[in-house]
């Protein structure tokens, strides 16, 4: 399940009043500082059968909009001088009213260009490890990645002091930034999308990204079946966003994917690189197929230069449609 944790914020009362009619001290406010990219939630309908709660949003905190006020403080009652300027009928003095309470749901939802995502053990840490300064926990068996990795993917003309990630007004890398942000996500199996597994805590982090990096495993006897499922469960997770998104399919481990002994035994379900990717197309609804084998770098400079353009030219198109939905809705005000 997701890591939560219970913690209390209480804003500080106000002071009482003083003699000649002076009034008391406002209370002073409490900021609760998260990071960009938290998602406030309201708790509407508490849970009463162990179900989830009926929540309502607040907003998101970027760096164009830091501030987000999610309760407000009470009002000050009236004191004995009240009394005084009344005239006629004296009616009973104003009560204080105490400020809100509110039960929220913060979730943090990392800002990254690319997702990388698969079935455990198909190699992202170790593609994020080759193009990037991350050092993910990299071993021969499948979940090793039990919570999301970030990595900065900085083009070989640029040196790491010019790896400065630029962020656009929502918070999000800028499609001028010639930097790539990648989150490697632990391991998808099938159920992902209902709770199963480890990868379903952190699928809401693939919603915040831009394009799909969908690697497949081409030692693994199913192959296709387990590129099947990771879409099944990217259409089944939330509202189906993340079906909908730009992927680019990258099949890994070529290093040792098609080599046969004599008898014909090796490694996968294809003997040759002409067979799958013959079988992969048939079943794409899109041509963006590349090959690497992360632990030997072969390919992946290619790779990573081609999902950098690739990247920008999703980013440079989400922007477009965004402003011409913002000019739209200003014409029909």
């Amino acid at each position: 399940g997701e890591t939560a944790r219970i913690l209390s914020f209480r804003a500080e009362n106000g002071a009482d009043g003083k003699r000649q009619t002076k009034q008391g001290r406002a209370g002073k406010d409490i900021t609760v500082r998260v990071p960009p990219g938290t998602v406030v939630q309201e708790e509407i309908a508490p849970s009463t059968d162990g179900s989830e709660p009926g929540y309502l949003d607040l907003g998101t905190i970027t760096r164009s909009n830091p501030v987000l006020v999610v309760a407000s403080g009470g009002a000050f009652g009236e004191g004995s001088a009240a009394e005084r300027l009344q005239r006629g009928v004296r009616r009973a003095r104003v009560s204080p009213q105490g400020g809100e309470r509110k039960r929220l749901k913060l979730t943090l939802k990392v800002v990254a260009d690319v997702a990388l995502v698969a079935v455990p053990n198909a190699g992202k840490s170790t593609l994020l490890s080759r193009v990037t300064r991350a050092k993910p926990k990299v071993a021969d068996y499948p979940f090793t990645t039990v919570v999301p990795n970030l990595g900065v993917w900085v083009p070989n003309d640029l040196s790491a002091y010019d790896s400065d990630v630029d962020y656009d007004e929502d918070g999000d890398p800028s499609s001028s930034s010639s930097s790539l942000i990648l989150c490697d996500v632990p391991g998808l199996i099938s159920g992902a999308s209902e709770g199963v597994g480890l990868g379903h805590a952190f699928l809401r982090h693939v919603e915040r990204c831009h394009v799909i990096l969908h690697l497949l495993d081409a030692t693994s006897d199913k192959v296709l079946d387990e590129y099947a499922m990771i879409n099944r469960e990217l259409l089944n997770y939330g509202t189906g966003k993340l079906a909908s998104m730009p992927q680019v399919v990258v099949v890994n481990k070529l290093d040792v994917a098609f080599d046969r002994a004599e008898d014909g035994r090796g490694d996968g379900a294809f003997s040759s690189r002409e067979d799958l990717e013959s079988e992969l197309r048939s079943v794409m609804p899109h041509s963006r197929l590349m090959w690497m084998s992360a632990k030997e770098g072969d390919g992946v400079d290619d790779l990573m230069e081609r999902v950098s353009m690739f990247v920008k030219k999703v980013k440079d198109a989400t922007a477009a449609e965004e402003r011409r939905r913002r000019t739209e809705a200003h014409e029909d005000s």
